[in-house]
């Protein structure tokens, strides 16, 4: 196992706008590389930093959503922290992968659920517009990763098999049954929307394709959510992504349909 720099790609030929917290978390997981810390203890961490949000949000007073905007930005980074730490200590996991994306969703699902002064529809659509948007990003960065050396953790067609002894197989049943519930519809789509908008042959994406595909990436995401806490408008954060992000999606595949591929 070659020794690991904390990036999921060294010497990227493209900008990810989403992971502007890698350095702290890397500078945060080689800290914690000697100690008896696992990336799986962050990645439950950075899950409790969502109930907090989702808790606060709740509360629709100026306060909480500062805390909420707050807790989200720590969220972000130790969720950038995880993968690092995985790296540094050369322990990478299908089980962890599993995991974080898992928590994830379960976190993002309460805290959307958790927005006052909208139905439940509203919630509930804005939910699905910001996961469904963060998979089409998962999707084309997997697949460059797989294609340009880069961190092999994540794969383009998930199977619920991990190469490392030390991974749970029992753990691994559970997560990736999960991991089907969630994702395997989102994953399915966004295979569909690709070979409807790149054509039959499988095109890599380019680096600049890959650039513009970066702001549906969830640090990205998580930027408009805190600037709307911020500002005391939670109720704003699901037509965010319905509408605002739903549109610059569609202009995201347009273009590649037409120059999006290496």
């Amino acid at each position: 196992m070659k020794k690991s720099d904390g990036l999921k790609i060294s010497d990227s030929a493209y900008v990810d706008l989403s992971d502007y917290a890698r350095g702290a978390a890397i500078s945060i997981a080689r800290l914690l590389a000697p100690t008896p810390v696992r990336a799986a203890h962050v990645t439950w961490f950075h899950f409790l930093l969502m109930l907090g949000a989702a808790f606060c949000v709740r509360k629709g007073t100026i306060v909480p959503l500062g805390l909420a905007a707050l807790l989200i930005v720590l969220k972000n980074l130790f969720d950038a922290v995880d993968g690092s730490l995985a790296r540094l200590q050369n322990r990478p996991s299908r089980v962890g992968r599993f995991l974080d994306s898992n928590l994830d969703f379960i976190g993002n699902l309460f805290f959307f659920l958790a927005i006052p002064g909208i139905s439940a529809e509203g919630r509930i659509a804005g939910f699905l517009a910001f996961t469904f948007q963060g998979s089409i990003f998962n999707f084309y960065a997997v697949w460059y990763r797989t294609t340009h050396d880069g961190d092999s953790t994540s794969r383009m067609a998930e199977t619920g098999n991990s190469p490392y002894d030390y991974d749970d197989p029992r753990a691994m049943r559970v997560l990736f049954f999960m991991y089907r519930i969630f994702y395997v519809w989102q994953d399915r789509g966004v295979a569909v929307l690709d070979h409807f908008v790149g054509g039959r042959e499988a095109r890599v994406p380019n680096s600049r394709f890959m650039e513009m595909s970066s702001v549906l990436g969830p640090g990205f995401q998580y930027l408009a959510i805190i600037f709307f806490l911020v500002l005391g408008v939670p109720a704003a954060i699901p037509d965010t992504f319905i509408f605002g992000f739903g549109i610059y999606t569609v202009t995201l595949l347009l273009a590649r349909s037409t120059s999006g591929g290496e």
